[in-house]
């Protein structure tokens, strides 16, 4: 998932990272969590950065979230690091981060028997809010391929 809408600009170093979220950006993951909530989620990996964590606590999903600074702005690759490292016995694991590494990392993952509508629907975009579903056969530990089963764009909050 890429975090929901932040907020322009936050002044300072580190303006970035503190980014929090907007108002409609909220009200975006508390949608989207209504969407993930029968998807069984049993932990969140996010990003450091406010706006991530702030999108994990605002999904209400009720999990453990753990910050990762190895996914703040980071490359598929990067990002595949850490899900590599979840531990056997987490069954739906949510990634939480930016673009352009999550998209990137949806289309890195998923296989040709991926479902077709949902290769369309983030074949160009990949919005604030935007959540992509892949099913992994087989361990975290030996991740290469996924097969994309779902593509959702929160654009506008419901």
């Amino acid at each position: 998932m890429r975090h929901a809408e932040a907020q322009w600009q936050s002044p300072g170093p580190d303006g970035d990272h503190l980014r929090r979220l907007s108002s409609r950006g909220v009200q975006q993951a508390r949608s989207v969590g209504a969407y993930l909530r029968p998807a069984g989620i049993d932990l969140i990996l996010s990003s450091s950065a406010t706006r991530t964590l702030q999108t994990a606590e605002a999904l209400g999903l009720g999990v453990p979230v753990w910050s990762r600074d190895e996914i703040y702005n980071a490359g598929a690759q990067q990002i595949l690091r850490q899900v590599l490292m979840v531990p056997e016995g987490y069954n739906a694991v949510l990634v939480i981060g930016h673009a352009p590494g999550i998209p990137a990392l949806a289309h890195l993952l998923a296989d040709a028997s991926s479902e077709p509508s949902a290769r369309s629907v983030i074949a160009y975009r990949y919005p604030p809010a935007t959540v992509a579903g892949l099913t992994v056969h087989g361990s975290w530990a030996k991740l290469r391929t996924a097969t994309l089963t779902s593509a959702r764009i929160q654009a506008e909050p419901s």
